[in-house]
């Protein structure tokens, strides 16, 4: 399947503390380690012809997403046998504390690596040493360019054209046919690229007009004073759980009624569809990426799944009112 969008694909997602903290480095500096979802021992089975130990690397360990795709691991865990399994991520959302992660894993004599890489490029040197231990290495929602066995993700520009095409739906239910669109998106990352790309596809054939994309840059102001400079806009689309939720938190400051459409199933979000501010959200499959990752992670190493680079687009479902 097609490698390209492999490599220009990886997300990013903001941290919160909701972890048991530790090291990836000998240090015990900028990593999180969670052995389970309630910050225990590592989850073990046994298994009468030997035990596989397979790690998650995710970008932080603070986000509902990350802690879907764990819950997808640990099923597949519990279901397959035979799998010591540990969760790390960085506790600051960096790529050389990633990398540390992997570095660990190597350390722990891994057998599997399953990775959502925060760029990528920059755990392509550390992904390289796990490569040359013959440690197998799946992608989750985000792949580095470095080869591995398999990448499972959200098609970012088909999800971003859906969310378009559903806030079409939502301007023409309210009779709307024509006016300015505003896009909020957390930075320049490669997910939120394509998610921006596709919405304006949605919309370059109609009478409707999208706005230059403003960013957060690390600061809510700018999305706030934005949305408060354009009452008139007809429809606000947020990129992630957390634009979403500045973008409605000034909706409802400033009084305005505008059509939006986020992004990932945060628990304000869906609120904010129940209350009827948001119209629908685009929700993602992590627990599935969890569960097929590991489930491929097993197959790899027992010489079941042979294939390289393959690739998988896991879809999204489209969650409006009726829906939650």
């Amino acid at each position: 399947m097609k490698r390209t969008l492999k490599k220009v694909v990886c997300a990013a997602l903001i941290a919160c503390g909701l972890v048991t903290l530790g090291g990836c480095g000998g240090d015990q500096s900028g990593v999180a380690v969670r052995g389970d979802n309630h910050a225990q021992e590592p989850a073990k089975t046994t298994n009468p012809d030997g035990q596989y130990k397979i790690y998650l690397i995710t970008m932080d360990q603070g986000s509902n997403y990350w802690q879907l795709i764990d819950e997808g691991c640990r099923e597949a865990v519990k279901d397959i046998g035979g799998i010591e399994y540990k969760w790390l991520a960085p506790k600051n959302h960096d790529a050389k504390e990633q990398g540390e992660c992997v570095d660990k894993a190597v350390a722990d004599g891994v057998d599997a690596i399953i990775i959502a890489a925060i760029t990528p490029t920059d755990v392509n040197p550390n992904l390289d040493k796990a490569d040359k231990a013959g440690i197998k290495i799946v992608y989750v929602d985000s792949a580095a360019s470095y080869e591995g066995v398999a990448t499972l993700i959200t098609d970012n520009e088909r999800a971003g054209k859906i969310a378009g095409e559903t806030m079409r739906k939502a301007l023409d239910e309210a009779g709307i046919t024509s006016g300015t669109i505003g896009i909020y998106s957390i930075g320049k990352t490669q997910n939120a690229i394509l998610r921006d790309a596709g919405f304006r596809i949605a919309f370059s054939d109609t009478a409707f007009t999208v706005a230059p994309t403003v960013f957060s840059d690390s600061t809510r102001q700018n999305i706030k004073d934005d949305v408060a400079a354009h009452p008139e806009y007809v429809g606000l689309f947020g990129t992630n759980g957390q634009m979403c939720q500045m973008v409605v938190e000034q909706v409802k400051e400033s009084g305005t009624h505008q059509r939006i459409i986020g992004f990932d199933t945060a628990d304000f979000t869906l609120a904010m569809i129940k209350e009827g501010v948001v119209y629908a959200t685009m929700q993602q499959k992590p627990k599935e990426m969890g569960r097929e990752g590991m489930e491929i992670a097993v197959k790899a190493l027992r010489g079941e799944f042979t294939e390289k680079n393959f690739l998988k687009d896991m879809g999204v479902n489209v969650l409006t009112k009726k829906d939650v």
